[in-house]
């Protein structure tokens, strides 16, 4: 294999990975494990008595998988363009990494050279190894399920923007009556309308922090119509996202449907409407040829 196969061998590998290739699957199988144990030994390394006696076997391990990312990153960004001319080869870089899933790579290799810029800043180094547990979420880009939920929210992003400003508007009108209501009679929980802001935030969500209530008769009345509307509008995006799912599913169905009526030669499909012009097949054998052609039931 030559250089630019071996690059574009890896690019495939790294970014493209089919479903049939064995060392692909094998590649991302091992960093999915490397991610794993990084994730596992970063939140043990927060527990103070385990990072007391495991501590420096914590540090080989991060810094272990540390390197491992860091040869990753490089080969991602090396094999990411294929272009010969040197601007374009740094364009192409310099929009490859402002990707999401390579921003969240950069910033987990990060505590590598954070001691080397910042010697003694150890905060911004825990916080940045705290950032490679979301490495995780780069193989659910892969995942069927989740391709069509982001399908299915990019249709319906109009109804979930007006649904964002009603929530919006439910939570900014209510902190204004809880202040007006509750204000008189208990100004240190009611003290503004950010005060009440955080009150109708948590009724709204239903999670019912506890630390400020209304006291009030109006005012629990308030309350408890702010809570049922909280529990029906956060229960729509539930229904939108079933009801969008469905529509998907059904949406790929007619694809794959038309992708197999356009394999099917069209001469075959006009001898079969002919032998049935011509008497020779009834219906039900005339809809029989075509679930065997297409191989779809619903046909």
């Amino acid at each position: 294999m030559g250089y630019k196969s071996i690059k574009n061998r890896i690019h495939v590998i790294l970014d493209k990975p089919a479903r049939h290739d064995r060392t692909a699957i094998a590649i991302h199988g091992a960093l999915a494990v490397v991610i794993l144990i990084n994730t596992i030994a970063v939140i043990l390394f927060t527990v103070r008595p385990v990072a007391e006696q495991f501590g420096s076997l914590l540090s080989y391990i991060i810094n272990a998988c540390m390197a491992v990312f860091i040869c990753e990153y490089v080969l991602r960004i090396w094999a990411c363009t294929s272009a010969h001319h040197p601007v374009r080869m740094i364009t192409d870089r310099i929009r490859y990494t402002l990707r999401m899933y390579l921003l969240i790579d950069l910033f987990s290799i990060l505590p590598v050279f954070i001691p080397f810029l910042f010697p003694r800043n150890f905060t911004i180094i825990r916080l940045l190894r705290l950032v490679s547990i979301f490495k995780l979420g780069r193989f659910t880009q892969y995942a069927d399920s989740l391709i069509q939920l982001r399908r299915v929210v990019w249709r319906k992003k109009e109804i979930f923007a007006i649904m964002l400003f009603f929530l919006v508007f439910i939570i900014l009108f209510s902190s204004t009556i809880m202040y007006v209501v509750e204000y008189p009679a208990q100004p240190e929980s009611f003290s503004s309308i950010p005060a009440a802001l955080w009150w109708t935030v948590m009724t709204v969500t239903t999670v019912g922090y506890g630390d400020i209530i209304p006291i009030t008769p109006l005012g629990k009345v308030i309350a408890g119509i702010v809570t049922l509307t909280g529990v029906l509008v956060l229960a729509l995006p539930s229904a939108i996202m079933a009801t969008g799912f469905i529509e998907e599913r059904e949406r790929l169905k007619k694809t794959e449907s038309k992708k197999k009526y356009q394999e099917v030669p069209p001469v075959l499909l006009h001898k079969l409407d002919e032998l049935k012009e011509m008497g020779y097949i009834n219906q039900e054998e005339y809809a029989l040829f075509r679930v065997h052609l297409f191989k779809d039931e619903d046909s």
